[in-house]
């Protein structure tokens, strides 16, 4: 089973782990690393290298960043290697979805971004209510 590290600013991803608690009872292989305006980067790579570590059983792990471009996701990206994914725009659907997925064989990345994109909707739009 892949691991997966959650890296947000702030506490976002750890709200990320209180919010898919309540649909997955069972959190192995899963944890979170929040930037803070006080830490180091070099630092915060260095702790996301030790939770890689922790996480990663023999099948990799899946780095879920906040955004692209930003110091959590900018200091992962020294770490992406064949075992390790890093995908930006982290959201609760598409952890879900990854959470859903790796409780089979394996995890499709390119579906996992396919299910992510066709979540982000205008709900007036698909109501046919002006907006």
């Amino acid at each position: 089973m892949k691991g997966i590290l959650l890296i947000s600013h702030g506490k976002m991803a750890e709200g990320m782990i209180d919010s898919i608690s309540l649909f997955f009872g069972d959190l192995q292989q899963l944890d979170y690393l929040c930037l803070k305006k006080e830490d180091n980067p070099e630092q915060f790579k260095s702790l996301m290298t030790d939770k890689i570590k922790e996480l990663d059983f023999g099948d990799g792990v899946i780095v879920l960043a906040d955004i692209l471009g930003g110091s959590p996701c900018n200091q992962a990206a020294y770490l992406v290697k064949e075992n390790i994914t890093v995908l930006t725009g982290m959201n609760l659907g598409m952890l879900m979805t990854i959470m859903s997925l790796r409780q089979g064989e394996s995890i499709d990345i390119d579906m996992v971004l396919n299910d992510t994109k066709m979540g982000i909707n205008c709900l007036n739009d698909l109501l046919g209510v002006k907006r």
